[in-house]
């Protein structure tokens, strides 16, 4: 359970592949989301601070990617929706300059500062060495230290049930997958996705490619056709704004594409046939009990899979409806789906983490 506060001093949250929306893309009932923010799920009866919160978010992505920096975007302007506080954000930060733009919030007083990218984890334990009162949470991270907090969701969960989902609809038996560079949280979930195909089909073959670049649609597009080409008619890309392109191809082609921590079937509604996705409303709630409850701890947090948004638990990552493609399912498919994300949350299935290739 992620529980961690601040009572004086500064909080830093680095982010990096999950949290919320502005609704850049798939939010459109405001008044309703907020109503459905609750923090019940965290086993909190005492009532939250009323104090408001100074929160930057930065991100080396572009807000308009409609994936994962709009995710993050989107987020923080939930917090301020729902709890009025006071918020900034600063996307595009070229890599060479995270650190310092990490020291520069953190001289400005900010209460909360969410640094949104894995490859934000060394500079944050850099600069938390030097800002000893500051709290730090790298999201989706693998680091830690007495004042940084890590959170990394087990996205291979949710990317195994659409790897099961192309193996059992695919075709061709040929499936792809697209990433925008080998991190180690992208591996994962490339590895999920292959578990989850090769558990309901051992004889489908996965091709996948990393275009060693977030913000090139062009260059995904021309990587989606060339799997395509080899007989992929089914792909899922993780590749922020150049997975529009990848998207753009499937389009074009006529196949179906997965999309990547929000929902992004409006980019193709005809052929994003689902997404994993990352909850909105529980990352919300935790990151502000983490701030306003006296419980900071230096962990790697790991939630993993929801059997739906908001279900109970501590699971955070979920696949999105099929949206007008589900007459396109077969029940069969359905029903199977149902029982691999019952297996999965109850611990019958374990799709385990890998980091490396």
């Amino acid at each position: 359970m992620l529980a961690i506060v601040l009572i004086s001093g500064i909080l830093i949250i680095s982010i990096g592949f999950f949290t919320v929306f502005h609704f850049v893309y798939g939010i459109t009932d405001v008044d309703n989301i907020t109503k459905s923010l609750s923090i019940s799920s965290l086993n909190v009866t005492t009532n939250i601070s009323d104090s408001k919160l100074k929160i930057a978010l930065l991100t080396d992505g572009l807000f308009s990617d409609a994936g994962w920096a709009a995710f993050g975007y989107n987020s923080v302007q939930l917090l301020n929706l729902k709890y009025g506080h006071e918020i900034d954000s600063k996307e595009n930060v070229d890599i060479p300059n995270i650190e310092m733009t990490l020291r520069d919030y953190a001289s400005k007083n900010y209460d909360l500062i969410i640094s949104h990218g894995f490859e934000w984890g060394d500079p944050t334990i850099k600069v938390a060495k030097d800002y000893p009162n500051t709290k730090f949470i790298v999201f989706t991270g693998l680091v830690n230290s007495s004042n940084v907090a890590s959170i990394f969701p087990m996205q291979q969960e949710g990317t195994y049930l659409l790897g099961a989902l192309a193996a059992m609809m695919s075709k061709t038996k040929v499936i792809g997958f697209i990433g925008g560079e080998k991190y180690p949280n992208i591996i994962n979930i490339y590895e999920g996705y292959k578990r989850g195909a090769a558990d309901v089909d051992p004889n489908i073959t996965v091709l996948d490619i990393y275009l060693d670049d977030w913000d090139d649609p062009i260059k995904g597009k021309k990587s989606a056709n060339d799997l395509i080409n080899k007989g992929a008619d089914f792909l899922l890309q993780v590749a922020d704004t150049s997975g529009h392109g990848v998207i753009e191809a499937a389009k074009t082609r006529g196949i179906y594409v997965f999309g990547a921590v929000s929902d992004q079937n409006k980019l193709a509604p005809n052929n994003v046939l689902s997404s994993f996705i990352l909850d909105v409303e529980k990352s919300l709630d935790s990151i502000i009990n983490m701030v306003q409850y006296q419980n900071f701890s230096g962990q790697i947090f790991k939630p993993g899979l929801e059997m739906n948004k908001g279900a109970a638990g501590d699971g955070i990552v979920y696949i999105s409806p099929f949206h007008n493609l589900d007459k396109t399912v077969p029940e069969n498919v359905k029903t199977r789906i149902q029982q691999l994300k019952e297996d999965i949350i109850d611990g019958k299935i374990v799709v385990p983490e890998i980091l490396k290739q």
